[in-house]
């Protein structure tokens, strides 16, 4: 049983450090050269498509928001880039949709997004301060882009004005999840000095909730 035990906290500490070597957006600066206009997806694709990503997220309707307006909301933002034939994805939905406290959760504290990388649509992206305010049309490709987004689900926080706190790539099983949205919607990211430290209280905290 030791065993077991360590093998999941090394295991674990792999998997948080993993953030450090993806990286995490410190500036929300949009680079203009990944901005479409449309133009090149046909309208009746984008019309067609507007919707059809929803089939992504079925029964999760009420937690995951529709992707044509990608804003915070006032809230935390959580956008799951996902993908098609993807099966970290489905546990990740899976999890969430057997978890009525994650669930709950997620609806209390963030504007959540599922945004899936097998399809074409154009986005509204909205982030940025009222004095500062940034809006762009974007396709998902594009918005993938911006992230840097590889492995599916790459799971990505921002703050309320839309700036991200940290990108983590890949999947992470149901308790660790949670304590990693704890994390974030408590506001407890928002004690640490740096990126650096910000990955080591994480890491902490994952594994201190993950063994309570």
């Amino acid at each position: 049983m030791r065993r077991t035990f360590l093998l999941l906290a090394i295991l674990m500490i792999t998997l948080i450090a993993s953030i450090g070597i993806s990286g995490c957006k410190s500036e929300d600066k949009i680079d203009s050269s990944v901005i479409s206009t449309g133009t090149d997806i046909p309208e009746a694709v984008q019309k067609e498509n507007e919707n059809l990503d929803k089939k992504s997220y079925a029964g999760l309707e009420d937690v995951f928001n529709d992707t044509k307006v990608i804003t915070p909301n006032g809230k935390y933002m959580m956008m799951v880039f996902g993908a098609n034939g993807c099966p970290y994805c489905e546990k990740l939905k899976k999890d969430i949709k057997s978890t009525p406290t994650m669930k709950d959760y997620i609806k209390d504290h963030f504007t959540a997004y599922y945004i899936n990388l097998s399809y074409s649509k154009m986005h509204d992206f909205k982030v940025g301060t009222k004095d500062d305010p940034k809006e762009v049309k974007v396709s998902t490709a594009q918005l993938g882009q911006m992230y840097d987004v590889r492995p599916t689900p790459t799971i990505v926080f921002s703050d309320t004005d839309g700036k991200t706190i940290l990108e983590f790539p890949g999947y992470m099983p149901e308790k660790q999840f949670m304590a990693m949205l704890e994390f974030i919607g408590s506001g407890e990211w928002k004690k640490a000095k740096d990126q650096k430290e910000l990955n080591k209280m994480l890491q902490d905290f994952v594994l201190k909730q993950s063994n309570s």
